[in-house]
């Protein structure tokens, strides 16, 4: 096996961390399917333990959404100008939020995980309206248990045909990781230069 490959057996756990908090602080790189994954794996061979890949979901969602938490309560409105700017299609998720937040209050940030995107914008949107810290803790808790541990049930419930799906495509897996990597800087990229165009493009020209 590669240097990689063995990294992921030795370590699945350190993998599954990153990919987590990868997802949650905003990058386009679901883990909910690698969450289903470690329940199959765990119904099948007893590996990885649950109740280690539950607190590890806690901890790094917790971090993860501290991170928006804090950035939302300092930066307030002019981080989400920025990002709007940046990305228009993560504007709409942001006033999306925004209503559902309006709406419904607090108990987004419980089911706000289960919608790719929501979760930051509903922990941002949290800082910036000032919810108590203790408040958006438990909320932060409760969804990252709920979402975590629904993956895990998935995974036990269906983890024959899943570890077969595995087996068929874990040849292409490190190729695929490498492509995801690869346009994910890319797309980080090409929207850091987009930015900076426009920002170039609206200052006055001076003779």
């Amino acid at each position: 096996m590669s240097p990689v490959e063995n990294f992921a057996v030795d370590h699945p756990l350190v993998l599954l961390g990153l990919n987590v908090f990868g997802d949650q602080i905003g990058l386009p790189i679901p883990s909910y399917p690698s969450l289903v994954l470690a329940g199959a794996f765990a119904s099948k061979h007893g590996s990885p333990d649950p109740g280690l890949v539950v607190l590890l979901a806690l901890v790094v969602c917790l971090f993860a959404d501290s991170v928006w938490y804090l950035m939302g309560a300092r930066f307030g409105e002019a981080l989400t100008r920025w990002i709007c700017r940046v990305s228009p299609r993560t504007g709409t998720a942001f006033v999306q939020g925004r209503k559902a937040y309006l709406r419904y209050g607090p108990v987004v940030l419980v089911f706000a995980k289960f919608i790719p995107g929501a979760g930051a914008v509903s922990t941002l949107l949290a800082g910036q309206m000032a919810m108590p810290k203790a408040h958006f803790v438990a909320y932060s808790l409760l969804g990252s248990l709920l979402w975590s541990s629904s993956a895990l049930v998935l995974g036990a419930g269906f983890g024959g045909p899943i570890l077969h799906a595995f087996d068929t495509l874990q040849d292409y897996l490190v190729l695929g990781l490498g492509f995801i990597g690869i346009a994910v800087l890319t797309l980080v990229a090409f929207r850091a230069a987009l930015s900076a165009l426009k920002q170039a493009m609206r200052r006055p020209i001076t003779k």
